[in-house]
């Protein structure tokens, strides 16, 4: 079903796979809304907006800044978003421009607005403007990025997802034990189960080094992403003792952030600078800094930082490919050579070896023949 919604191109709504009948009802929910505009008929509260995003049917196809088509889903599914990082907010929080069905007027999302909760330690509105403005200072971000193609930089949700809280590095058990803990002083269970689950997420690794280097790749990957920005795509970490680890389950190997934002060395993934920058990590004057910092190469020298290949360019690595395969052509030929060699050896012992046991063979049958002979002349 395609529909025609007021300052959106047109809009789609997109076969899910799951129940027909939920499938079915966001689209007629969905056309009712299009044909029907009206402002929102009761508070601008999470209830209110899973009347219709309850649906896993509602969505649209839109054209993106890069021309391509891609689907947006619309479905809230709401356990998950309760148990979600933001799951105790109201959805107006966020959004702006959504007190009117359709969302003709519907803002992008910022995330450094002064918006929900209130920060414990000072009282204040809570915000993530500071980190907001630090991303846009870096080499990912709109201000500190050199390219002239501001679309393919990243926003907070490519690499943040609103999933739920997880209970960390903790077992299930033991954390669970914990919490019982936090009961005895603080009555309010939903309450305390909340901040235990926040303080301890906070305190866990929230991302395996594998999914780090799967979310970078996901652009320094790219070919078409980088070609874009003039970068050369990422290649031969893969191939690396780090990548190696990370590959063979190991937790406490580096990934991409350990080297260019280092919490130990007071970075932050939001600060990431390039190279060039004289406070970089992975400036080589920095180098022997980042890979000696806590828990890495603690006795690394300049010598080590500087020599250390994390990875290569693909100019570099057809370089060495090629340089490879010169070695491989030589080796071959030394190969061809040798053989050759071993060849003709072995083909004059195999004509001494027939000519010796021949001569050996010729010389005892003229011998019998002589005895044979002697012996004929004798008997006369």
């Amino acid at each position: 079903m395609r529909l025609q919604l007021p300052g959106r191109k047109s809009a789609t709504i997109p076969r899910m796979h799951g129940n027909f009948w939920s499938c079915l009802s966001g689209v007629a929910v969905a056309a009712a809304i299009a044909l029907f505009p009206s402002p929102v008929f009761a508070s601008e509260g999470q209830d209110t907006c899973l009347m219709c995003h309850k649906y896993p049917g509602l969505g649209r196809y839109e054209v993106d800044a890069n021309k391509r088509v891609v689907k947006r889903v619309f479905y809230v599914n709401e356990d998950l978003h309760k148990a979600s990082y933001h799951g105790k907010l109201n959805c107006s929080d966020c959004h702006e421009g959504v007190d009117k069905i359709p969302h003709t007027d519907a803002k992008k999302v910022d995330c450094g607005k002064s918006c929900h909760v209130i920060e414990p330690s000072t009282g204040k509105v809570f915000s993530h403007k500071a980190i907001v403005e630090d991303l846009k200072k870096s080499t990912h971000g709109v201000e500190g990025s050199r390219a002239k193609n501001k679309d393919d930089l990243p926003a907070c949700r490519d690499c943040h997802a609103n999933k739920p809280y997880q209970l960390g590095f903790q077992g299930q058990t033991k954390s669970m034990a914990f919490l019982q803990v936090c009961h005895q002083c603080h009555e309010e269970q939903a309450w305390a189960e909340r901040f235990f689950r926040h303080v301890n997420y906070r305190a866990s690794i929230r991302r395996p080094s594998a999914e780090v280097v799967k979310l970078c790749s996901k652009c320094h990957a790219n070919p078409g992403v980088m070609a874009r920005h003039k970068l050369d795509v990422i290649a031969g970490f893969q191939d690396t003792y780090h990548a190696k680890a990370i590959q063979y389950g190991d937790v406490e190997v580096a990934n991409c952030l350990n080297c260019h934002a280092p919490y130990a060395l007071g970075f932050s993934p939001h600060r990431i600078t390039s190279k060039r920058n004289k406070n970089s990590p992975t400036n080589a004057d920095n180098k022997r800094a980042t890979c000696s910092q806590s828990g890495c190469h603690i006795e690394a020298t300049k010598a080590f930082a500087t020599g250390s290949k994390v990875h290569i360019s693909p100019v570099k690595a057809a370089s060495l490919m090629e340089e490879a395969e010169e070695s491989a052509d030589v080796a071959r030929n030394r190969e061809v050579f040798q053989a050759r060699i071993l060849h003709w050896i072995k083909l004059f012992y195999q004509i001494l070896i027939a000519a010796v046991i021949g001569g050996l063979g010729g010389h005892r049958l003229l011998d019998l023949y002589a005895t044979h002979r002697d012996s004929k002349k004798g008997g006369h």
